[in-house]
C-alpha cells in the first residue's frame, strides 16, 4: 500500500497522541494530588467528589446545572491506574496509526466527536446520580472508524484487514460489557456509531485527488453519513430533554 506509507519526519509525529496522552495523565496526577489533600492516599481517582472536579460525566450536573462542557471533559478523566494505562496504552498504537494516516487536525476532530457521541448516549441512559469518567468512548469511535474504513477503501487490503481486527475488537469488548455493571457498555456504544459514521465523511488526504480516491468517492454516502450523524445527536438530545423537561 506505497500511497498510504507516511515519512517519519517531525511533521508526521502523532503530536495530538501525545498532548492527548499528557492531558490524561496530568488529570490522573492532579487526582491522586487532591486524594492526598484530603487523606484518601492514592485512591483519589476513586473519589466521587475528586471525578466530578476534574470533569466526569454525571446526568444531574449537564441537565440541571447546563455544564455541557462534561460532554468532552470525561474523555480526559480515568477511575484508577489500570484504567488509564489501557486506555493510554491503546490511545497510543490506535492512534499513531490514524493520525499518521488522516493527519492531526482531522484525527483530534474524530477523536474528540467521538467522544461526544459516547458520552451523549451514556447522558442519555444513564441514572441521575452515576458518574462515568475515561478515553474508551472515543476510543470505540477509533476503532469503528476502521471498520467504517474497511468499506470505503475495500480495495485496499491493509485497510481491510485493519477494519476486520477492529470489527472484532469492538464486538468482544462489547460482549464482555454485558457481563460487567462496571462498565459504561451505552458510552462504547454511542462512541463507536459517532466513529463509523465521521468514517463515511472524512477522506485520506494522501489519496485527495487519485484515481484510487475517484473511484470510492461517493458523494451521496457521505450525505447520508452526515445527516445520519447530526440525527443521533439530535435523537440524543431530545431523549434525555425529554426526562427532564
Amino acid at each position: 500500500m506505497e500511497s498510504l506509507k507516511v515519512k517519519g519526519s517531525l511533521k508526521n509525529q502523532p503530536w495530538i497522541v501525545w498532548g492527548l496522552l499528557a492531558v490524561q495523565f496530568l488529570v490522573f496526577l492532579g487526582m491522586l494530588i487532591k486524594g492526598w489533600q484530603i487523606g484518601a492516599g492514592f485512591d483519589g481517582s476513586y473519589v466521587s467528589g475528586i471525578l466530578i472536579e476534574f470533569g466526569a460525566l454525571n446526568k444531574e450536573l449537564v441537565m440541571v446545572h447546563h455544564e455541557y462542557w462534561r460532554l468532552l471533559s470525561p474523555i480526559f478523566v480515568h477511575i484508577g491506574l489500570m484504567h488509564l494505562l489501557v486506555n493510554s496504552v491503546t490511545l497510543y498504537f490506535l492512534g499513531s496509526q490514524l493520525e499518521a494516516l488522516i493527519g492531526h487536525t482531522r484525527f483530534l476532530v474524530i477523536y474528540l466527536l467521538s467522544g461526544l457521541t459516547g458520552n451523549l448516549l451514556s447522558l442519555a441512559m444513564s441514572q441521575p446520580n452515576s458518574i462515568s469518567a475515561g478515553a474508551s468512548t472515543a476510543l470505540f469511535g477509533l476503532f469503528a472508524f476502521f471498520v467504517a474504513y474497511g468499506r470505503v477503501y475495500r480495495h485496499q487490503p491493509a485497510i481491510r484487514f485493519m477494519a476486520k481486527q477492529m470489527g472484532t475488537l469492538i464486538l468482544v469488548n462489547l460482549i464482555f460489557n454485558l457481563f460487567s455493571s462496571q462498565i459504561d457498555m451505552w458510552g462504547h456504544v454511542g462512541g463507536a456509531i459517532g466513529g463509523f459514521l465521521l468514517g463515511f465523511i472524512v477522506t485520506i488526504p494522501a489519496l485527495k485527488g487519485s484515481e484510487f480516491a475517484k473511484e470510492n468517492q461517493d458523494i451521496h454516502r457521505t450525505i447520508r453519513a452526515v445527516i445520519a450523524f447530526f440525527f443521533f445527536i439530535l435523537m440524543c438530545f431530545i431523549y434525555v430533554y425529554r426526562q427532564y423537561y
